[in-house]
């Protein structure tokens, strides 16, 4: 079986080809404007050097949260292939493949900088079993992301870069920060959580059905504060378990 990966949640445009858990091609490149032109070539490319599909493989397509544009561009790109094609689709969180580029660490806090302020940001945990996300994803302002953290923590994801300083301040040495020019978005990540999935549920997501997961409302939206449009939510996210196999 093959697996087609698509994530365009950040700048950072990746496409891999995996086949039975092997890494086939694989591009990657950053986008200048946005991902509508960029991406047809790379998935392009990737196949050209990994071969074609055949009926019954599999397109994985991060669902969010991130770029408003970038995930509705991959997810409608995604949907036409896999129709056109008699492919089975699986849609990926953009955090828990995130938290993936930082494979050895107890605590993991995924955070992508959502603008105004804010983070979109995941927590993780590693036990016996593989890595648990602490409930869903959410955008938070960073200080009180670290402050809920309240611990020990790596964080990863082009967060750091905007808010390093942030977590540092309030988590001291307790807050290790991966940069993403290190440890960066993969769309192998992509492919391996879609694999899972598809070990669990052959049939994937519903084609017509599948949608973004924004986690904050579109900019057209906001009826909150421009500066911080999420101040009123409180943090309740870091509870639940969920485990993410892999």
């Amino acid at each position: 079986m093959r697996i087609l990966a698509i994530d365009t949640a950040t700048w950072r445009c990746g496409v891999a080809l995996v086949r039975d858990g092997a890494v086939v091609a694989e591009r990657t490149e950053r986008a200048t404007a946005n991902h509508a032109g960029l991406l047809p070539r790379l998935v392009a490319e990737t196949l050209r050097e990994g071969g074609r599909m055949a009926a019954g493989d599999a397109i994985a397509v991060t669902l969010g949260p991130g770029s408003f544009t970038g995930l509705r561009i991959a997810l409608g790109f995604a949907k036409g292939l896999a129709f056109a094609g008699g492919y089975r689709l699986v849609g990926v969180p953009t955090l828990d493949a995130l938290a993936l580029a930082a494979p050895e660490e107890a605590r993991v806090c995924a955070v992508l900088d959502a603008r105004k302020r804010e983070v979109y940001a995941a927590l993780y945990e590693r036990a016996a079993e593989g890595l648990n996300r602490r409930g869903t994803p959410c955008a938070i302002d960073a200080e009180r992301l670290a402050a809920a953290v309240g611990g020990p923590c790596a964080f990863v994801g082009d967060g750091v870069d905007v808010y390093g300083d942030v977590f540092r301040r309030v988590l001291g040495d307790g807050a290790k920060l991966l940069s993403p020019a290190t440890h960066p978005p993969s769309a192998i990540a992509v492919a391996r959580l879609a694999a899972a999935r598809l070990r669990s549920t052959p049939e994937g997501d519903d084609l017509d059905a599948l949608s973004p997961a924004y986690v904050r409302p579109p900019e057209a939206e906001l009826s909150q504060s421009a500066h911080s449009p999420s101040a009123g939510v409180r943090v309740r996210n870091f509870v639940d378990k969920v485990r993410i196999v892999y």
